[in-house]
Parts: C-alpha cells; structure tokens; sequence
C-alpha cells in the first residue's frame, strides 16, 4: 500500500480534541514516498495511483486452483533467492517509527518510560504488569479511538484509580529526506496526548526542543499519513484480543476480514462503491434533465424567430439609440461648460492670488528693510541726542566753572584795593609807633635801673609759648575735618559694602530657590512662561474658529544648544518667548479674546505670514556664532519672528568683551552683516554686555542676566550644571562681599577712634593754651605792679608789634592776590574758550541730532507704510484664498455632478460626440419626436429590446442546459473510465499482494521443516491455512488449523501474520502475547521466526509483548528487550 493514503478518522464521543488556532503548523503537500519492499514494488506501482480510488472487484472466481502459480511460484523464487544473498536485511527506517513512549497515571502505571530500538522490540512481564498498556497507550496517544483498543470504550476508563488525569507521550524518529516539516519539528516529533477525568482531551504536537507547535487532531491525522502510521489497522496493531482472535480462534471469514482491512482492500472497495454509487446518480440527472433540455430548446427557437422579424426595423430603434446617447451625454456637456468657467475662473484666482503673493513677498522684503533703517535711524538718532545732552551738561559745567572763576577774579581785584590801602595806613602807623615808644623808652630807663625790662621780656617769651600752642592749636583742629571725613567715608564704604553682601545673599538664594525648581520641576516650561499658560493652551486646543492654529508659545519651539548664553539671551528675547505667533488679523483677534479670558492677556501676539527669508545673504562671517546658530528652531515662523524682531541672523556671541571690542573694531570698519555682539561677565556669567556701533564707535551697554526660571527648552541637565556653576561663582562673590563688608566695618571703627583720639588731643591742647595764659596773665600782674608807672611803654609796644604784624599779614596777602589775580585771569581765558569750543560743537551736534530726528521720522514714516502695503497685500493674498476656496467648492459641487452625470451616462454608453451646433434643447426636442413615432411603431410590433432580452435570456438557458448535459456526459463517461481501470488494477494488485503473502507464508513455515499453503477464495470471503508439520509425508495438502496442536497451531498463525505483515508494509508492527498458548519449544522457534522475519523486512518496526521473560529472547545488536 502506499504511504500517501489518506485515512478517515470519524471523531468519537471519547475522542474530544482541543483545536485552538494557537499553534498549528502551516499545511503543506507533504512528500509522502510509497513504501514497499523489493519484490511489490512493481506490481504497486502498477495497482495503485495519487488518487488511491477503486471500484468494487468483479464476482469472477478467484480461488486457489484458478490462482496464477506462475506469480506465486516467481515471488517464492525472488524470496529464496533474496534470502540466500542475504539482501533481506532490516535497516533501520529514517522516520515513522516510535523511540519512546512515556505514560503518566495511565492504567496501572503511575509513571514509565519505554525506550524503544529501531527495529526489533520485546516487551516482558507477567500477567497484570502493565505490557499491554503500551499498545493500548500507542493507539491513543496517536489518535486512534478508545474503542479500537478493546480496553474500555471511554477514555476516562483509562487513568489510573484515584487520579483525575493521565498522560500519554510518544516521541516519533523525524529524520531523512522525507521528515516531516524538520526544519519546523526537528530530528523528534514528539505528540502528547491528555486526559482528564470529566472526559476532555486534548493532544499537543511539541518539536525536538519541546515547544508546541499545534494542539489540532487534524494536524496530528496529516503526521499519521505521511508516516504511514495505521494505529487503527487490525493488523498493524494486535492487542491482547484481537492477536488472541486472529492467531487462536479466528474462522477463515474473519481471517479474511482481517486480511482485507489489514492490506487496505477493504477500504478501496468502499471507495469504489461510493464511485459507482455516484454514477447512478449522475445517470438520473441526465435522464430528468432530457425534458427540459427539449423545452429551453423550443423556447430559444421560438424567442429568436420573434428577434429576427424585429430586427428588420432596427433602423429607426439604432437612431433612437443613438439620439438618446447624444441627448445623455448632452447633459455631461452642460455641466462640464459650467465646470471649465469655474476652472478659469479659478485659474485667474490663482494667478492673481500668485501676484499678491509676490507682490507681498516684495513688500515684505521692502518692509524687512525699512524695519531695519528705521532700527539704525533711531540708534543714530539716540546716540546724537545723547551727543547733545552730553555736550549741554558739559557746557553747564564749563560754564558754572567759568562764572565761578570770573567771580573769584573780581573778588581777587577788590581784595587787592582793600590790601593796598591797609598796608599804606599800616605803614603810617608803624612810623608813630617807633616814635613813641622811642621816647617812652628814655623817659623809663630814667625812672628803673632794668627790672620792669625783665620781666617784660619774660613776658614776651611766655606769650610766643602762647602763640606756638595756639597754632598747634589750630593746625590740629582743622585736621579734625578730615577726621570727620574719613569717618563719614567709611560710613559710606560700610553702607555700600552691607548693600553689596545683601544683594549677593538674595542672588545666591534666587539661585538655589532657581536650581531646586529645575530638579524638582524639569518639565514645567509651562509655568515659567505663565503661571495661566496650560489653561491658555488647552483654550486654544478646544478653540475651532482658527484659521490657522496659532504657533506657540515661541518658548516651546526654541531649543538653547549653548547653555552658557542662556540667562543673556533670555533677557534678549523678553516677554517675545511667552508670545504667540498668528497668520491673520482675524486670528490675532480671535487669540486675544482668549488670552484675555483666561488671564493672559500681558501676552505678546505677532502677525506674520509662510513667505520665506532670505536668511544666508544676510548672515555674517561663518566663523562667528550667530544666536541664531546657538538655538534650533523646530517652526520657520518662530525663526522668521525672532529674525525680524531680534536680528538673530545678525548677532554675534563672543564670551570675552575685550576680545568682542577688538573684533568688531576692525580697523576703524563695521563687521559686514553685525548688528550687535553679545558678551559675558568677566567674573559674573549671568551680568554680560552688548556692544554694537554708535556713531561709527564701538558702544558698550551692561546687559543683566535673566534671574527666573529658564524658558526656552534646553539639555535640563546640563542647565542645572551651568547653574550650579553659576552659584558657586556667585558663593564666591558674596564671600568677596563678605570680606569687603568686614574690611569696610575695621575701617569705619579705625576712622571713628581716630577721631576720638584727635578729640582728646584737642582738650590736651585746650588745657596747654589755658596754663600758657595763665602764665602770661601773672607776668603782666607782675609788671603792672611793680611798673605801673611804665604802662603806657607796653602798650605802645604792644600797638607796635601788633601794627607791624599786621603789615607784614597785609604784605604776604597782596602778594598771594596778585599771584592768584594772574593765576585766575589764565583760568578765565581758558574757560571762556572751553565755553566757545562747547557751543560750537553744541551748535554742530544740534544740526546733527535734527537730522537724525528727521532722518528716523522719515524712516517711522516709510516703516508704517510700508507695513500698511504689505498687510494690504497679504490681505489680497487672504481674500483671493477665501475666493478660490469659495470657488474650489462650488467646483467640488459641479465636478461631483459632472462626475454623477458622467457615470449615469456611462450606463447608458461611452461617450459620444455631439452633433456641431446642437444643444441639450434640441436634442431634446429631436429625440422627443422620434420617440414618438417610435412607439407607434412598437404598439404595433413590439418592443425588439425586450424580444432582444427575452431571446438572450432563452438562448442562455438553453446553452447552459446544454453545457450542463455535456459535463454531466463527459463526467459519467470519465467516472466510467476510470471505474473499469480501477476494477482491473484493483484486481492485479489483490493478485499480487494475495501471491505475496502466500510467498511469504510458505517461507516463513519452512523456518521450522513445515510444509503448508494459504487457501484464500475472494469470492466465498474466506482465507484459512494447511499445515503439515511432518516433512516427511509426501501429501503437499497438509492438515487444517483445527487439526494442528497448540503449539503448532501458534507458530503456524504467527508465519501467517509475519506474511500479511509483509505485504502491507507498514513501519510499526505490534502484537500482544503472540505466545500466550505455546510451549518452550514452540516459543523459541516463533521467537526466531518473528526475529528473522523482522530482519528480513524492509525499515519496519516491531513492538512484540510476550509474558515470558527476558531470558527467552536472545541477545542481539537490533533486538530491544524490556521486562
């Protein structure tokens, strides 16, 4: 038989699969060779095809004496002959056999393992140990139905007392050219069945490595019939029962049964059965479809007589065919001349709305630059004024300074006169003096002889000691004043330097308070840009009357990729990075409300459009950075808004304001394309410059970092390191402070007990002034008691030295006023040319400053008008959009028709032209008319497009009856055919196979000196043996099966099964207690025989359970024994 034969495995009520689609193996045509031995090989091929159908045999005689001997004498022959050059020699099969079997709480076991070899396997035991339930376990476990093991007719019947489920594993050899899906199952196919006490199974098909590949039965089918695998074939699996029938009580009718079903006969001739049942089915469709196939013939003839006359006047209905194609298409006409205005219309839209635009996107280039002029107009403007203010309050102080100078010159003049004349009447008075002191003298000297003289020269001493300690005195009182200053210097610096430690204290708080926020909040860009701002944007989400949804804020489409720059930069950019950019003023109004609504009202809006930028004519030198080379701008109107507005293109970033101030010095020229230049702080990153050009110079502005919360988007990481450096630096700088604040509070008490010291220095020199009078007062008592005659001397004396000191005063302060006289003169002269220079330049800075004005109101001027043009042709651009998408829908709206119109007239026919200068009016009118007349016509005739339909209608049925008999012939005939070809093939094979295993039984008797023959009649249904164990009788007919002893009768059985066997060609051969009635002798010979059968069958395997015991099975390479 061959290998590819289908099976049919009707489901039992024990036999519950789980099909789940979890895990199936893809189908596929499975390489399925046939699998017979040497001598069957020819006479299989010939008997059997791919179909595998047949026909029931022919009830010719087929008895043993009609028998071909010349068949059955050749197979014996090539048996002998194959036998002696030893070619019968079993090999191992790559695939299809079994190399183990597991069963868990099946039966009687709790838990085994059968190993089982390639070819030849013996399984031992007594009665009651559990030998058959490895048959019983291989039937299941494959698919086979609890009933075809004549163990129990359910499956729960199976699992073991006192469990609620069982396991059955097989691992199946997948090897060879012809394994089945090895790439998918690998060397092992291994199929586990499960069973569980409520009734429920379910099998799993698992690969070499264990992984479940499917849990369908029908899966598990296909493995079995590529394998050959006949698990429910009574000869390929004996159980206990059903070896016991076949080998001891078996009739010769239920031999042949077995026979039959074994080598697949039987199943073939049911095959066949069904073909011919199916013949005489066909036969009786044909023979009822016969009057009905006359009928549609009578009535197709009839129909096309009826076309045939109407056919005549087919001119007049093809003109009204045609007139009603032309009328349809007529109206496509109509709609497609309305469609191509529209399409012109659209297309001078189009071409006006691509004027506005470039017209717009000139003026917006126009604006861009008047933007930028004014931008440069209003710097110079500024510095100029600032020339002039500058210049005024530098001509305010030369002038303060002149008249101050001119005053002390006048003062100096009068201080002059005043001198002169009190020198000359010093002078004068001098003279008298000397003269009356002269003659005091003479007359004194006359009265005392000296001492009066004494002690007025005591006197005089004591009051120059007077005078000294009064200039001390003096000298130290007015160091008293810069005392006083220092202290309040000091006081000052302290002030200054406690200012500086508080603000340094808040900076390093801000900056904690800052880098505590960015760790615990790295994701709330939304609140630094607004504490309203997720409320504002889920408004705009919500909000659909946007022409164009707003962009924004400019914060979240703006990544900072130099994190140093990011406190100047956010300074830069203000309030613009919380700002939302829009496309028209409709939605610039309708953003506004929205922002007011929902408290964000102190946000920026810009208005802008998509034309683009001219960007890298503008940019400067590629090897300075830009900020716009700093961020990465993920929208093009963001970067168009900070471009207009900041000048991003055209502003450098250089860390060093030296560096920067020589750059863009250039040699006395302007960087070509640099607006202005960014610095950091020298010691403070966050506290950096601007520089840009003021009056051809190189101006210098501070720029104060942004202290809040970072706003652009940025590496958060990295940023809070930038910060953390920033603290320590500005740690560092409040330390300085601290210091400084330190320094300036020692200074300040210094200064304070300086002054204290000096104080107590004063009342020191008080009390030595005071004790030097003291003296002076007890001389001149002195000298008045003992000279009150001589007064009147003192006092010209006193008058003398007081007089002449007071010339001498007047003397030294006539020279110092003459010196400060000229001195103050020169001061004069140079102030007023201070002055004259000042109001010439004043004169020429005001000239300047005016033209700037005018220059940047002219620049304002032209910037708004040029604002205006441009927002007016953006708004033609908008209107000219509104008007084709107006017009665009209302061409959706006849292009939808025309294409309605379209389709219905292709219904009717394909497009045909139109008579020149005809309209859908009078075709219309046309088509009416004839129409008119044409119905005339059919009242009389008939409508020829019904007869047309009715005659089609007929003639396909007909046809189709036709066509329909014609297969139905075609197939019985085939079917025939094929019948009598199956027949006699069937019939050649059942030869064949019958002779084979007649071969194979004479052989197999002649293993032990017996003679006998298998008597097989097909048509009385019975096969039976003759055996004669004598060798010695000359008779050849032997002696029936009933005659024979036990033994005899065994052994002759199991020849006979060993032949069959053979014949069939199955891979997997079980039988259970083949020995059960045999004595030693017996049992050893059929032992032999079984094992010398089984190594001259070709890649079979034999599983043979005997309840001897191992030492009755000999040792051997390809002989497996389990006990």
């Amino acid at each position: 038989m061959s290998r590819s034969r289908k099976r049919s495995a009707p489901a039992d009520g024990d036999d519950q699969t789980e099909d789940s689609p979890e895990s199936s193996p893809p189908r596929r045509a499975s390489n399925k060779r046939r699998r017979t031995s040497d001598e069957s090989s020819v006479p299989q091929d010939t008997f059997s095809d791919q179909d595998g159908r047949g026909s029931t045999p022919p009830s010719g005689v087929d008895s043993d004496e009609e028998e071909d001997e010349e068949i059955l004498m050749h197979m014996t022959q090539a048996l002998e002959a194959r036998k002696e050059r030893g070619e019968l020699i079993n090999e191992p099969a790559e695939y299809g056999i079994l190399e183990e079997v597991q069963v868990i709480n099946f039966m009687c076991h709790k838990g085994f393992a059968f190993k089982l070899g390639p070819l030849i396997n013996f399984i031992c035991g007594k009665n009651g140990s559990g030998k058959s339930a490895i048959l019983t376990a291989i039937i299941l476990c494959l698919g086979g139905k609890a009933s075809a093991t004549n163990r129990g007719a359910r499956l729960q019947n199976f699992i073991k007392e006192g469990e609620d489920h069982a396991t059955i594993l097989c691992k199946i050899k997948n090897q060879g050219e012809n394994a089945y899906m090895p790439e998918l199952y690998g060397a092992t196919i291994q199929v586990e069945r499960h069973i569980q006490r409520n009734g429920s199974s379910g099998f799993k098909l698992k690969s070499e490595r264990g992984r479940v590949i499917s849990t369908r039965k029908s899966d598990l089918e296909e493995i079995c019939d590529h394998m050959m695998l006949q698990i429910e074939n009574p000869l390929a699996v004996l159980s206990q029962d059903q070896a016991r029938q076949f080998l001891s009580g078996s009739s010769p009718t239920e031999k042949y049964k077995f026979f039959m079903k074994g080598v697949q006969l039987e199943q073939l001739d049911q095959d066949y059965r069904l073909i011919e049942e199916q013949l005489d089915n066909i036969s009786a469709r044909i023979r009822e479809r016969e009057p009905d196939l006359k009928v549609l013939k009578d009535r197709h003839e009839r129909a096309a007589t009826k076309l045939a006359i109407a056919e005549k006047h087919e001119g007049m209905r093809s003109k009204l065919r045609e007139q009603t194609r032309q009328l349809t298409w007529a109206q496509v006409a109509a709609k497609e001349d309305i469609r191509d205005e529209y399409l012109e219309e659209i297309r001078k839209t189009d071409e006006r709305i691509v004027a506005a635009r470039a017209k717009a996107e000139e003026l917006d280039i126009v604006f861009q630059q008047s933007d930028q002029a004014l931008s440069v107009a209003k710097e110079e403007y500024e510095a100029a004024k600032a020339e002039v203010d500058r210049l005024k309050a530098e001509k305010a102080e030369e002038k303060a300074q002149y008249e101050e100078i001119k005053k002390s010159c006048a003062d100096a003049q009068a201080e002059q006169r005043q001198i002169g004349s009190h020198i000359k009447a010093t002078e004068q008075n001098i003279a008298k003096r000397k003269e009356a002191i002269s003659q005091e003298e003479h007359r004194l000297a006359d009265l005392d002889g000296g001492g009066a003289a004494r002690r007025i020269a005591e006197r005089n001493l004591a009051e120059e000691a007077v005078m000294t300690l009064k200039q001390k005195q003096h000298e130290h009182s007015e160091r008293r004043q810069s005392c006083v200053d220092d202290v309040a210097r000091m006081q000052k610096l302290l002030d200054e330097s406690a200012q500086a430690k508080k603000q340094e204290d808040a900076r390093v708080s801000e900056l904690e308070n800052l880098i505590k926020s960015l760790k615990e909040n790295r994701d709330s860009q939304d609140l630094a840009l607004h504490r309203n701002m997720r409320v504002l944007l889920q408004a705009i989400q919500q909000e659909r009357g946007f022409q164009e949804r707003p962009v924004g804020p400019i914060a979240k489409h703006v990544r900072l990729l130099k994190p140093e720059w990011s406190a100047i930069l956010e300074t830069v950019f203000g309030k613009a990075l919380a700002g939302f950019i829009v496309t028209s003023k409709r939605d610039e109004t309708l953003l506004s409300s929205i922002m007011r609504r929902n408290g964000c009202g102190d946000l920026p809006i810009f208005i802008t459009n998509h034309s683009p930028l001219d960007v890298e004519s503008h940019l400067p030198d590629a090897h300075y950075q830009t900020i716009l080379s700093a961020l990465e701008i993920d929208h093009e109107l963001v970067k168009k808004q900070l471009i207009i507005a900041n000048q991003i293109e055209q502003s450098i970033l250089i860390p060093d304001v030296f560096e920067a101030t020589q750059i863009l010095r250039n040699g006395g020229t302007p960087l070509p394309r640099v607006r202005r230049c960014y610095c950091l702080g020298q010691k403070i990153k966050e506290k950096g410059f601007m520089l840009s050009y003021r009056g051809g110079t190189v101006a210098q502005d501070p720029t104060h970092g942004w202290t809040k919360a970072p706003r652009m988007k940025t590496d958060v990481g990295e940023n809070i390191r930038l910060q953390e450096r920033t603290l320590e630096e500005r740690k560092a700088e409040r330390l300085r402070a601290e210091q400084e604040f330190s320094s300036a509070r020692n200074r300040h008490l210094k200064a304070k007990q300086a002054l204290k010291a000096h104080d107590n220095h004063t009342a020191e020199l008080r009390i030595q002034v005071q004790k030097a009078e003291d003296r002076v007062e007890q001389l001149e008592d002195a000298i008045r008691d003992d000279h009150s005659e001589s007064g009147k001397l003192e006092q010209l004396r006193q008058e003398l030295r007081k007089a002449e000191d007071e010339l001498k005063v007047h003397e030294n302060s006539f020279e110092d006023s003459v010196a400060e006289l000229d001195e103050l003169k020169k001061k004069l002269r140079a102030a007023r040319d201070k002055c004259d220079q000042v109001d010439d330049r004043i004169q020429s800075a005001n000239g300047v400053a005016e033209k700037a004005k005018e220059a940047a109101q002219a620049a304002s001027r032209k910037r708004e008008y040029d604002l205006y043009e441009k927002n007016n042709a953006f708004a033609v651009t908008e209107e000219g959009q509104s008007d084709r998408g107006s017009l665009e829908r209302r061409l959706k709206e006849i292009e939808d028709h025309v294409a309605s119109f379209t389709e219905q007239a292709r219904a009717v026919c394909e497009r045909v032209n139109l008579p020149e200068g005809e309209t859908y009016d009078s075709l219309k009118r046309k088509h009416e008319k004839l129409r008119a007349e044409y119905e005339k016509w059919k009242k009389q005739v008939g409508d020829p497009a019904e007869l047309a339909a009715e005659a089609s209608k007929c003639s396909k049925a007909f046809r189709k009856a036709e066509d329909d008999m014609q297969t139905l012939e075609s197939l019985q005939e085939q079917l025939r055919r094929t019948l009598t070809n199956r027949k006699m093939r069937w019939e050649r094979f059942r030869q064949h196979i019958t002779a084979r295993s007649r071969a194979g039984f004479i052989m197999k008797l002649s293993e032990r000196g017996f003679r006998g023959k298998l008597h097989v009649d097909h048509v009385k249904k019975v096969m039976d043996i003759a055996v004669e164990p004598d060798i010695t009788r000359r008779s050849g007919e032997g002696r029936s099966a009933k005659t024979l002893s036990g033994g005899e009768k065994s052994f002759s059985q199991i020849c006979l099964l060993l032949s069959i066997w053979e014949a069939m060609g199955v891979p997997i051969r079980c039988l259970d207690e083949f020995d059960v009635f045999m004595d030693a002798v017996n049992r050893n010979t059929s032992v032999k025989l079984l094992i010398d059968g089984a190594r001259h069958s070709t890649s079979g395997q034999f599983i043979l359970i005997s309840p001897g015991t191992q030492s009755d099975i000999p040792i051997a390479d390809d002989v497996n024994r389990v006990e």
